[in-house]
C-alpha cells in the first residue's frame, strides 16, 4: 500500500514537472535530510490515522503535530515540497530513504511480532504438555479406583 502511494505521488510530480521547470529556492527551504525526516513522519501519520489513540479517537488528524514538530507550517512545507518536486533527482533520492525507513520499521515489527507469536505457541504447547499429563494421570486414577 505505501509503495503504490509512493509510486502515486512520484508519478503525479513527474507528469506536472518538465525537466526546464526549475522553481527558485524558497529564503526558508527545509533542508534535504529535515524533509527527508518530515515525510517518513507523515507517511506514519497517514498509516496510522485508522488507528484509534489512547482516548480511542479515530481518524485524527495529526499533521499540525508533524509541523510543530519540526517547527514549520503548512506554507513553507508546501514551498519546499513545490521546490523538491521540481529536483526530480532530489525528490527521488529523499523518498528512496523514507521508503528504506519504512521497510527496516516494518521489519522491526514483523520480527517482533514473530518473537511474540513463537512465545504463544511455545506456551500453548506446555499448557498442552500439561493438560495431557493431568488427563494421563486422572485416567491412571480411574483406572485404579
Amino acid at each position: 500500500m505505501m509503495k503504490a502511494l509512493y509510486s502515486f505521488i512520484l508519478i503525479l510530480f513527474l507528469l506536472g514537472c518538465e525537466e526546464n521547470v526549475n522553481y527558485k529556492e524558497p529564503d526558508d527551504l527545509i533542508s534535504k535530510s529535515e524533509m527527508t525526516d518530515l515525510l517518513y513522519d507523515m507517511h506514519l501519520v497517514v498509516g496510522t490515522s485508522n488507528v484509534k489513540n489512547i482516548y480511542l479517537e479515530k481518524n485524527r488528524n495529526y499533521m499540525s503535530l508533524i509541523y510543530e514538530k519540526y517547527g514549520i507550517d503548512s506554507t513553507q512545507f508546501a514551498e519546499s515540497n513545490i521546490y523538491y518536486t521540481s529536483q526530480i533527482q532530489e525528490y527521488e533520492e529523499i523518498f528512496e530513504e523514507v521508503e528504506r525507513r519504512m521497510k527496516i520499521l516494518k521489519e522491526h515489527y514483523e520480527a517482533k511480532s514473530d518473537s511474540i507469536m513463537g512465545l504463544q505457541n511455545t506456551e500453548r504447547k506446555a499448557k498442552e504438555r500439561r493438560d495431557s499429563i493431568i488427563k494421563a494421570q486422572m485416567e491412571n486414577q480411574n483406572i485404579q479406583n
